[in-house]
């Protein structure tokens, strides 16, 4: 009997060092200096990150201005100016970066925006485009399925234009996240308000790829029956999803520990909460404004 318990626990101890060993590995591939490897550190964003002569992509020494190993140019740091440069220099809508980062930014969305901030800008995607392909598909399902307007009998010019305006308060969450983490996390790894816009854009991004799958159903079932209980129903689960995905990537962006920070962290959520239901009901007096000018 003593043999037969010996014979599990030494599986489990080989599978562990087995575990051990191949994450031993993957770590020794992951050239140092580079943004994939300074991403699981505290490095500071400061000047000298951005003047030495490395390849903050590939991690690989660099003597002329574009790494000859992987082609990224050298990097400077975020300014508000390059948040529209850089998305439109490489704007290309179907490509299959789009799918690949949308899938590591479900597991890890504040590991890639700090990645991205520290110089890793060929390996990701901008957030930007993502973030506006993402509510472009979301305007063609919120329209597909009548997400909105479902379940009412007649629809009127102004109900109509209401849910024109409404589409757009999915988004509203972006500004949320930036006044979350400037308030309380400003001091933190010393980012600045576009590095903070940067992991705003893409957690935003993830939240609606969640609000995606969400209305996913409804291209297949009868939306005018399913809509207004579906409505109903995701109130009750999509808030928390989208306050834990922005409580996961401030962890992973800012270096936090879910214990040691846990005030900081709730002191985000809690803020970021409160801000967006701000943002929504000051945008729905905005709407409101807009109907009542048109009407008259």
């Amino acid at each position: 009997m003593a043999d037969a318990a010996h014979i599990p626990n030494s599986s489990r101890a080989l599978r562990a060092r087995i575990r051990a060993t191949t994450r031993h590995m993957l770590r020794g591939l992951v050239p140092g200096g580079s943004a994939i490897q300074l991403a699981q550190t505290d490095a500071p964003l400061d000047d000298a990150h951005f003047e030495a002569a490395l390849c903050r992509n590939c991690g690989i020494e660099r003597h002329t201005p574009h790494c000859g190993t992987c082609g990224q140019k050298a990097v400077a740091r975020f300014s508000r100016r390059d948040v529209w440069d850089e998305a439109w220099q490489s704007w290309r809508v179907f490509e299959l970066a789009i799918v690949h980062a949308a899938l590591r930014l479900v597991r890890a969305p504040g590991l890639v925006a700090r990645e991205y901030v520290l110089g890793a800008r060929k390996r990701h995607v901008h957030p930007l485009k993502l973030l506006l392909f993402a509510v472009a598909l979301l305007v063609v399902v919120l329209d597909r399925t009548g997400y909105l307007t479902a379940g009412q009998t007649t629809l009127s010019a102004q109900m109509q234009l209401v849910s024109d305006w409404a589409r757009w308060s999915f988004s509203l969450g972006l500004f949320a996240i930036i006044i979350a983490t400037r308030v309380v996390l400003r001091r933190r790894l010393d980012y600045n308000l576009v590095e903070h816009l940067v992991l705003a854009l893409y957690v935003q991004f993830v939240v609606i790829v969640a609000n995606l799958l969400n209305l996913l159903p409804l291209l297949f079932l009868d939306a005018a029956a399913w809509a207004p209980p579906w409505r109903q129903a995701s109130a009750h689960y999509m808030t928390p999803l989208e306050l834990a995905l922005v409580g996961i990537a401030c962890v992973q962006f800012f270096r936090l520990d879910w214990r040691r920070d846990a005030w900081r962290i709730a002191a985000v959520l809690a803020l970021f909460f409160l801000a967006k239901k701000a943002l929504l009901f000051a945008y729905g007096h905005f709407i409101q404004r807009v109907v009542l000018a048109h009407a008259g």
